[in-house]
């Protein structure tokens, strides 16, 4: 038994699983396959397709939720980070692998303020909302800064598994590194 595959998580995923298969927006239909294109590409003009896609969902599919949850489990993440939130199905599946790794922090993002408050709906639903940090805007800017620190710091930190820093090895390749580790253990 895991988290995603109990209550209140497996029937809220299959819920809004079935919602968003039914959903459907006239919006984004206005544009030819070129505009569509055109404006994905665009350095600022993709803001304005964004607003266009405020109703629609964009999940992820069943099979890749799991696959996300499955190598969030496998790596034992604590922390990730994620590239929009849509409505919350990705995110409520990598939350999920957090839960069942002990704990962790997920921080992820959304433009559109509508989506926000239903993904903070459904991650209260999924009882995961602990573990996530929305942040609401261009995920440029928005995630371009106080991400979680690098693996080594972490680990460090934790007092696990972190290599001890050799001042002889500074800037050199990891193969360098590697083979000076080979030698240590002799």
């Amino acid at each position: 038994m895991t988290t995603l595959t109990t209550a209140p998580m497996a029937p809220l995923l299959a819920r809004l699983f079935q919602e968003a298969d039914a959903a459907t927006s006239s919006a984004v239909s206005v544009l030819t396959g070129d505009e569509r294109e055109r404006l994905m590409r665009s350095k600022t003009e993709y803001l304005g397709l964004y607003r266009l896609m405020k109703d629609l969902w964009l999940p992820v599919s069943r099979e890749t939720g799991n696959l996300l949850y499955m190598l969030a489990r496998s790596i034992r993440a604590s922390s990730i980070v994620e590239y929009g939130t849509s409505f919350g199905i990705s995110t409520l599946h990598l939350a999920a692998a957090l839960r069942d790794n002990g704990g962790g922090r997920l921080i992820t993002s959304e433009f559109e303020p509508s989506k926000v408050v239903r993904a903070r709906r459904h991650l209260t639903e999924g009882g995961v909302l602990d573990l996530v940090e929305i942040r609401e805007g261009d995920a440029l800017k928005t995630l371009d800064t106080d991400l979680a620190r690098n693996d080594r710091s972490r680990a460090a930190r934790r007092g696990e598994g972190a290599l001890p820093r050799n001042p002889e090895l500074a800037g050199k390749p990891s193969a360098a590194r590697r083979a000076h580790r080979r030698r240590q253990r002799r």
